[in-house]
């Protein structure tokens, strides 16, 4: 090898070595304090979890309802607009959910709009589709936006055709909810399960299970020689009345009351003709009167007068606001008759006085407070 090659190669590896060292002595400059990573940590968190939709399911618009005689009837989920089939429905709806009515069965008078909230009085008059002419205006009722019509009372043999035939005429719900006096309590919840509400119906439901609860310790309690017996006057002259059997003189059964007519119940409204002779002879200790002009009039009759319940003052105009308190019509207010009757007769069993009696029922089932004029117009006869 010649002298110039072997200067090249020792050149080179000079230049090699010398880049070395300088490498080598080069020294890492310190981190910046935040350029320092905290030690690792194990995370023992949970990973969060998927996001998920705010939005709630949307509830059915409609929903099925088995009526009282098994009919299922497609109805709208929530209902705001109902209509009674006839006055005894629009009592029982009144008493269960005035807001939810679109309209009546028949106007309210003048002395029950001094009770009952006016606003109900602008309601539209739909008529009733049981009873004598029979007036239901359907076209009322589809003018009126009614998302269920609502037929309340005892089941006629031809009632799952005629609510099936209404419906089908206006496609309209037609439900049919069983109501009897003793099964008051059921009547309510039913109609607590059709709104899908059923806290004011349950209240409702109570109040006529514990009527019916002190009906039955009256009848265990009282001796049979301490039973009130009564006579029940109706027509112009009282010699009218609910017999014995007749579907309006039940209740006297469950106060309990002896009804001393114990003749032939007339079929049709009216009652049974009775003889003055006969009433002297039953001689009852007392004598409910329809309406105080009768009972003015009884009072001062010489016949009348030789009865027993007329010498002892024991003459009672039955009230009639805002409804009859033992019938007319035979709907829940029959629940009022049954507590004020029973103070009148048997305090020891029905404690409160039949005036409380008639407030608390006014209060719970009416929403209507009076004070203690109105209440004694009302349970003389004369509020107007």
């Amino acid at each position: 090898m010649n002298k110039t090659k072997l200067t090249w190669i020792s050149l080179i590896l000079a230049m090699i070595l010398g880049l070395s060292m300088i490498t080598g002595c080069e020294k890492t400059p310190p981190a910046h304090p935040s350029d320092i990573s905290a030690p690792a940590v194990s995370d023992t968190t949970k990973p969060a979890p998927p996001e998920t939709s705010l939005t709630e399911p949307s509830e059915p618009e409609t929903r099925i309802f088995t009526d009282s005689v098994g009919r299922e009837v497609t109805i709208p989920t929530k209902l705001t607009r109902i209509a009674p089939s006839g006055p005894l429905a629009q009592i029982v709806l009144y008493t269960a959910a005035p807001d939810l009515l679109c309209g009546k069965a028949s106007q309210f008078s003048d002395t029950q709009l001094k009770l009952i909230d006016k606003k109900y009085g602008d309601l539209p008059v739909f008529g009733q589709f049981y009873g004598k002419g029979g007036d239901f205006n359907l076209e009322a009722v589809l003018a009126a936006d009614t998302e269920v019509i609502i037929d309340i009372g005892e089941a006629k043999k031809t009632i799952k055709e005629d609510m099936d035939g209404m419906q089908e005429q206006i496609n309209t719900p037609a439900i049919f909810i069983e109501a009897t006096f003793a099964g008051m309590p059921k009547t309510y919840r039913d109609l607590g399960e059709l709104f899908g509400d059923n806290a004011r119906t349950e209240e409702l439901a109570k109040y006529c299970e514990e009527t019916l609860e002190l009906c039955e310790k009256a009848k265990a309690e009282i001796p049979e020689n301490k039973v009130v017996k009564a006579y029940w006057a109706l027509g112009d002259l009282g010699l009218n009345t609910n017999a014995v059997g007749s579907f309006h003189s039940e209740l006297l059964d469950y106060i309990p009351v002896v009804n001393v007519a114990d003749v032939e119940a007339a079929s049709k409204g009216g009652g049974s003709e009775v003889s003055m002779e006969q009433i002297l002879q039953w001689n009852p200790d007392y004598l409910l009167v329809d309406g105080i002009a009768l009972a003015e009039e009884i009072k001062k009759d010489p016949a009348w007068g030789a009865l027993d319940a007329v010498k002892n003052g024991k003459v009672i105009a039955i009230p009639s606001v805002p409804y009859g308190f033992l019938s007319t019509p035979p709907s829940v207010n029959r629940y009022l008759g049954v507590r004020w009757l029973g103070a009148t007769f048997y305090p020891e069993i029905y404690t409160d006085s039949p005036e409380t009696q008639v407030k608390d029922f006014f209060k719970l089932f009416y929403n209507i407070e009076v004070d203690d004029a109105q209440l004694a117009e009302i349970l003389a006869g004369t509020f107007e």
